[in-house]
Formats: structure tokens, sequence, C-alpha cells
């Protein structure tokens, strides 16, 4: 609740020039609420005096006879203004659970490890998990005893139950021995780790002695895992030696009938009941001993041929799914599965046909078969067949790189292992962490990868896969010797070498070199490739990395097998993720060669190569970065070229690029009245890659496209937007530009994502005044938030945008918050500017900051009238820049971009 009475007091405060953090009065225990008998949040708050222990007793304005929590006295919070204390103010706001008026002054607070876990408390009340275990885990890897980070880092995972870590955060806030909380802290610890007792053992003994022997399952044991035991009755049907035996099995068929809806679990018992056992009797008892032992007596594949032709249907299908042989006989166990017209067979049928789509790379076409058995799901819930579906749609998308859609479904899939058999759902936390590591977020990445192995802490599989993916975020951090631990961590257990396991170690072979770890890379490949199971895009990338280990040893053996590579994945289909990412990395790899060894002229040809044509010979900057790796070539306005290497980076690169291109390639650039940027991901859409001074802009390759438009212009302008309710944001001005003849005004419910992609289609210039949101849960990249569709969408993201064709070739101007920000890949460009490029704009001016709502209207209005009277948008864009820039040297209009 925001305390009004305080409002005076935040608005004098707010525009203080200088802050201090601490103060040094007593303040009276009302500030802090320290005489209260229970404390409002459960977070704790780094500020000496507001962390006294007292219960957890949260108030709601909603609960009969108990007080909202009184506001902070006026004396108080005037005495620490005064004092510029502001993060004794934002304190005596957190402790009441006001962290909307704690947030502006925690903003100016600075960045102490006290502060830093204060506004992770921001962060996990507006749920934003990644930034709160980011700003945490910096916190304990400088004071890793910090009590209020190590409570509050177990608040953040035990919202992403992730309660094997939470345990491990309370027991060790526990061990600090504080008064009142180190018992609270034990308390939670003991309730995280009970949840991770799930008598699974005592399950899976059941659910075996259901097929091999003559018990049953008690009612209470069938409920709580209703999907373990549906698959394993469908196996006792089979060994069923009698009918009897399926009399026994009746019941739980009724019951799980009941459970999920339909008859097809009765139906099965019936069908088989209704076989003739003196034949289904023998076929039967050599089926148990196919579960019990995988062997079978004569071999298996003459026992498919006995059972098929004696008309067993279901012994059929159950041997090969025990097998694994299901994919070699696809045809007739649909076929199969058809008639027996059970939900359950029908849906294998359509998993296993994605798998083998997939191993094909036909990624599309398993992509149609997994959402058609998702539909499916929906009409009919079974429990864990379905979680399966989800759990290999999850995979998909993640191999796809459709990275928000990867996520949604293995969030379904380990809701659905949550609520019935907790079978896999490590796979699913895996899953998710590599996720998260694609996005750039490494704290929750590691959460995610650290809790399955929390949990099973001997499984070598786990622990060499976590551990690579460590290693992989490590190095990307720039901890090399970190990185280098936790290979060997991997690599000590008897488990094959992953792809991103191979990818780390060849980078560690060239910043942080190692014999032994070396020569488990080239072991680790080989053996790779005669295990088999690689798609044909994780060949390419295997050939990538083999490439890349030799070329900084044997260039020509290297960079042999980096062309293969490239040729390799050009073979395969344009989504096939692995195949794009190996002819990216490839390239990059290729480039470094050329510019290690001085070649200017060969470096640039590659970056022409790559984007599929030649490129401007005069006043052209072209650079790329790989680690701790820097090239860059510029071409001034006489042709006249200039390279530049360096290899000396020991951290990551920041959102801004200032200072990344050499001075001396930027004076040979200044000559020019405007310049080309070829900037290769995860460079392209940054701001402050050439001076403010400068007129320049992204290059952006796409086909060639038709002659140029002519005729009237068409003027789209999208205004006045109704975003929905549920996102919070604020409303912007209304739209005061003028509409003139030939303009199209979307504006307030009209201005939905279908009618501005319409429109979109014919129009020659484009405008969008609207909010512009990064939501890792709708797009990588930054989307525009338009009026709600009756659907409830109201996104247009890039890939909306992308599979257009805009007929006009439009000026596209997104005066919206950080429309140019992109996904930190770094094998292609994905973003909105990009987006609207290949889908046929001619320039797009965008920002990668939040925009000023009072401000856009203005800058943008005079960009685009130059751009009217015949300036190239880059030289456009510079003047009116500069003239900002004269009033306010820091103003956000350094951060606007023109795409070309």
């Amino acid at each position: 609740m925001v305390l009004a009475a305080a409002a005076g007091v935040i608005a004098a405060t707010v525009g203080l020039p200088a802050w201090r953090s601490t103060v040094a009065e007593p303040v009276s225990p009302a500030l802090f609420l320290a005489d209260a008998p229970t404390r409002t949040i459960e977070a704790r708050v780094s500020y000496p005096g507001a962390d006294l222990h007292r219960p957890y007793g949260p108030l709601r304005s909603g609960d009969a006879g108990r007080a909202l929590p009184p506001p902070a006295p006026l004396a108080e919070l005037a005495r620490m203004e005064a004092a510029g204390d502001v993060h004794g103010l934002a304190a005596a706001y957190l402790v009441r659970g006001n962290t909307e008026m704690a947030a502006p002054y925690l903003a100016k607070a600075g960045d102490s490890p006290d502060v830093a876990s204060d506004k992770a408390v921001l962060a996990l009340d507006r749920k934003d998990h990644a930034e709160a275990l980011e700003l945490l885990e910096g916190v304990l890897r400088v004071q890793p005893k910090h009590a209020q980070a190590l409570w509050n880092r177990g608040l953040v995972l035990t919202e992403l139950e992730l309660w094997a870590l939470a345990a491990q955060s309370f027991e060790a806030a526990a061990a600090l021995g504080e008064h009142g909380w180190a018992g609270e802290a034990r308390s939670r610890a003991e309730a995280l780790r009970g949840r991770l007792v799930d008598r699974w053992k005592e399950t899976m003994d059941a659910a075996k002695a259901l097929v091999t022997d003559t018990s049953t399952v008690p009612p209470e044991m069938l409920q709580s895992r209703p999907g373990v035991f549906r698959a394993f009755l469908y196996e006792a049907i089979r060994a069923a030696g009698s009918v009897e035996r399926l009399d026994a099995l009746m019941p739980l068929a009724e019951a799980l009938d009941t459970r999920y809806g339909g008859s097809a679990v009765r139906d099965a018992v019936r069908w088989a009941r209704s076989r003739d056992f003196r034949r289904r009797g023998p076929l039967a008892a050599r089926y148990l001993e196919l579960y019990r032992t995988h062997k079978v007596a004569g071999g298996l594949p003459r026992y498919l041929d006995e059972v098929l032709r004696a008309g067993e249907r279901d012994l059929y299908m159950g041997a090969l799914v025990l097998e694994r042989k299901v994919g070699e006989h696809l045809d007739t166990f649909e076929e199969l599965a058809t008639q027996a017209g059970d939900p359950w067979l029908l849906l294998l049928a359509d998993h296993e046909k994605a798998l083998a789509a997939i191993q094909r790379g036909e990624f599309l076409r398993a992509e149609q078969l997994l959402l058609g058995a998702v539909d499916r799901c929906e009409a009919q819930p079974i429990g864990y067949r379905c979680i399966l579906i989800q759990e290999a749609l999850a995979n998909l998308y993640r191999q796809l790189h459709r990275l928000p859609e990867s996520n949604r479904h293995a969030q379904a899939a380990l809701t659905g292992y949550r609520n019935d058999s907790r079978w896999s759902e490590g796979r699913q936390l895996l899953q998710l962490g590599q996720n998260a590591r694609f996005l750039g977020k490494a704290a929750l990445a590691r959460a995610y990868l650290e809790e399955p192995l929390a949990r099973a802490p001997k499984d070598c599989n786990i622990r060499h896969f976590v551990r690579a993916n460590e290693a992989l975020a490590r190095l990307q951090e720039f901890f090399l010797v970190e990185a280098r631990a936790s290979m060997a961590d991997a690599l000590s257990c008897d488990a094959p070498l992953s792809l991103p396991g191979a990818k780390t170690l060849v980078d560690l072979a060239r910043m942080h070199p190692d014999p032994e770890q070396d020569r488990k890379l080239q072991e680790g490949l080989e053996a790779l490739r005669k295990r088999g199971g690689l798609t044909p895009g994780e060949r390419a990338l295997a050939t990538h990395i083999e490439g890349r280990f030799h070329v900084e040893r044997e260039r020509a053996r290297g960079e042999e097998l980096l062309r293969l590579a490239i040729a390799e994945a050009r073979q395969l289909p344009s989504y096939d993720v692995n195949a794009r990412k190996a002819q990216a990395y490839s390239y990059t790899s290729l480039l470094f060669a050329a510019g290690k060894a001085g070649e200017s002229e060969g470096a640039l040809a590659l970056f022409g190569e790559e984007l599929g044509g030649a490129l401007p010979r005069q006043c052209l900057l072209a650079v790329t970065v790989d680690d701790e790796r820097t090239l860059a070539i510029s071409l001034g306005p006489d042709g006249g070229m200039l390279g530049h290497y360096d290899a000396s980076r020991t951290a990551p690169l920041g959102e801004e690029l200032r200072g990344l291109v050499s001075e001396s390639l930027v004076a040979r650039l200044r000559a020019c009245q405007q310049v080309a940027v070829v900037a290769r991901p995860p460079l392209h859409g940054r701001a402050g890659l050439l001076p403010a001074d400068m007129a320049w802009a992204y290059y952006v390759p796409r086909p060639p496209s038709e002659s140029p438009v002519s005729g009237p212009s068409r003027r789209l302008v999208v205004a006045d937007v109704v975003a929905p309710r549920a996102l919070g944001l604020p409303s912007l001005n209304a739209w005061e530009g003028s509409t003139e003849p030939g303009t199209t005004l979307l504006s307030g419910q009209a201005a939905t994502p279908s009618r501005v992609l319409e429109a979109m289609t014919e129009a020659t210039e484009v405008e969008v005044h609207a909010h512009g949101l990064v939501n890792p849960n709708l797009s990588e990249a930054s989307l525009l938030v338009l009026s709600q569709e009756d659907g409830g969408r109201y996104a247009l993201t890039v890939g909306e945008v992308q599979a257009r064709r805009l007929q006009g070739q439009p000026l596209v101007i997104l005066a919206a918050c950080r429309a140019a920000h992109g996904a930190p890949w770094t094998y292609e460009r994905f973003s909105l500017p990009v987006a609207f490029i290949n889908a046929g704009a001619r320039a797009v001016i965008a920002a990668t900051v939040d925009v000023p709502d009072a401000e856009a209207g203005a800058f943008f209005n005079a960009v685009r009238e130059r751009i009217r009277r015949g300036e190239h948008a880059a030289v456009a864009l510079r003047d009116v820049r500069m003239e900002w820039l004269a009033r306010d040297s820091e103003s956000w209009v350094r951060s606007v971009l023109v795409f070309d």
C-alpha cells in the first residue's frame, strides 16, 4: 500500500544530490516496526535496526480485526531525509511491504552488499527470480556468510520450488546462530527437506510387483501416482497368465478410468480377457520373461512375429516399447494403436513419430505431431503420457532456439511430474537451466542446474551435464579457473562428453590451456561420433568444434574442418538451430584466424561471404567479437583499409559499446558522410559502437528486394494504444501528431496486433507510439505492447513481423522503450529492427533504452521530417541527436539507432 502521508517527504527526497547509507542517531522502534509482535514481510532487510526477528505474520487488508502496519513516523523520515540516509528510508518502507515506495531510494543507495540484498527483495516481490538470484549471488561471492542474503536466497529458491537448494540456503543461515532467525531457518529447511521425501522406492517396488506377481496396489498409493501405475498396469495386463489375474486387475483399471475419464484401461483388460489363453498364456509368460530380463526365448524378432501372427497386438506393442524398437516398426505400431483406440497408445505413436522426425532433422514435422498430441491431451488428459509430450516439445523448441516456448512446455512438464509421478522432474530442471543459460541468466541457470545434482549427488550423468553447463557459464563470465575446475569435475565422471562440454573445452584450450583436458576433448569428440545419436545439426556442430580446436594449432587443418562444418550446415533446413550455430561459429573462427594473421582483406571477404554478397568498399566498419578477442576493419572514404585485432579482454562486454572500436579506426571513418556498420552478433543492435557525432547505421543483410516503391506516401501511425491492465503499464500521453492526407491512424482498441500487421503491408511510413517490453516468456527480443484482441493476444513480436512482407518498403520509426533490444545470441541477429528489415522495410529507427514519453514525439518527428526532405536516415538522426545532446550530454537519444 502507498503511504499517502509521506508523499511530500518522498518528493523532496528524490531530488537530493547526495546520499549516505547509514544513520548515526538511534531510531524509534516504530520506524522499523521493531515493537510489532510479528513481521509483515518474509524477507530480511539488511539495515541496522530493521532486521529484528519476530514471527512472520503477513497482514492483509481483508483480515478481520487485524490492522495494517502503521505508517512510518514522519519525524523519523524527515530526520533521515535531512541526513541523506536513503538506505534507511528504503528500509522503513520495505519492512512494511511497500516495495513501490522503497524502490526509488534503493536505486540511489549505492551498490554495497547490504543494498544489493535489499534490491533482491524488490526483485523477488515482482517475481523477477533471475534478477534476485544475480544480486544475491553477487553478495555471497564477496560475503559468503551474509545472513540476509542467505535467507533471501532461500526464499527465491523456495518460490522456484528448488527445494534442495533452498534447504541448503536456510541451513547456512541457521548455522550463523542468530537469535530467532536461526530457529526459523532450521524449521524452514526441515520442511523443505520433507518435500523431497517422495517414497519413490516404495512406489516402484509396488509397481514392479504388480507386473511380476499377484499383488495389487493400495488405493491411496494408486491415487498419489496414477501416471506411474497406469504405465505399469498395462505391463501387468500383458504379463497376466490367466483370466483370473486379469479379473484381479480390473478394480485398478476402474479406478484409473474414473480418475482420467473414459474406459480405455478397462477396455484393455476386457480385450485381453477375451483372448484364448491356451495360445495367449505361453506368449504372456514369455513377455514376462522379456520384461524381467530383456531377453526372450527364440529372440525378439521371432517373438514379435509370433505374437503378431497370433493377433496379440498388446504384446507386440509392449515388446517394442520395452526394447525401444517402436521406431523400427512405426507403421505397424500406429496401425495397432489405432485399432485399440486407446489414447495412451495413440499418444505414444505420435510421440515416436515425432522422435523419428527429429532424428531425420524434420523439426517442423515433429512440431506438428507434438502439437496435435497436446490438443489430444487437452481434450482428454491422461497424466504421465501427456507429460512426456510436453517434455518432447520443450526439448524440440530448445533445439529450435524458441526459448519462451521451450520454457512454457518445460514448466508444463515439470508441473505434471510434480502433480503425478516425480518420475523425471530432474530432466525438466536441467532443461530450464540450459534455457536460462541461453538467455544470459547465469544465476538462474545455475540454480536450475544445481537442484537435480543436490538431489542426486552420486548420479554421474547429471553431474557431467550440470558441471559442463556450469563451466560454459563460468567461461562466458571470464572465470577461467573456475570453468576449468567445473570441467575437471564433469570429466571425473564416467559419462560421455556432451556438446556443451566440448564447446567449453575448445575455448578453454585457447584461453586457459590444460594438456590433459585438451586431450579429453579430442577423445570425447571421437567417442561422440562413434556412439551416434547426434542429429545432422549436432554433427555439423561437432565438426565445427574440432575445426575450432585445430585452427589455433594447425591453421590449414582447422580451416578445412571449419569449411566442412559450413558445408554440412548449409545442406540442412534453416530451422535447424544447431546448423545455424555451426555455420556462424565456423565463420567466427575463420575470421579470427585471418585477423590474428593480419589478413584484413581476407577477413573482410569473410564478412561479405557470410552475409551472402559484396560489401561496400568505402565508409564501412566491420566488427566482431569472440570472448577475449575483437576484430575490426574500417574502410575510409578513399577505400583505404585499416584492421585491428586484439585479444586482451578480461571481462564480458556491457550493453554500451563505447570504446570497443579503436580510435585509429574511428579517425579513419570521420571523413565519411555516413558509415555502414557490419556488426556480427552479439554486437549488432547495441548502442555506442561509434561516437554520437558520427552518422552511422547498422547494415542489415537481406535478400535482394523488388524495385523501389514509387507513388504517393502511405503513412501508418499506431498510437493511444490500450495496454492490458494486467501488465501494470502507465498510460502514454495522447498522440498529438498531424494526420495529413494518406495517413492511417490506428488507435485505442483498434490498435491490435492483427490490424497493425495488416495495415503495415502497404504502408511507406510506419510510426508506432506504444510501450516496448522485454518479456522472455513471450519473446527473446523486445516486443511492442498493442491493444488486446479477443483471444488475449496483445504483443507484436519478432516472429510475427518477419513472417510478413512489407510491400511498401517503409521507413519504420519505433517510438517505444527498448524497441531495438535484441536477443543475447552469438550466432544470429534477432530483434524487431532486423525483423522489419527482413520483412521489407528500407530503414528502421529505434532505441535500446527506455524512451521518455514526454520527449519521444518531438525527437522522432524531427528525425522523420529531415528524412522526408531527402536526408539519409543516419545523417538525419545524427543531426537531431547532436541538437538534443547540446542540451543534455547524457540524454537517452545517444541510444537511438538506425538499421539500414
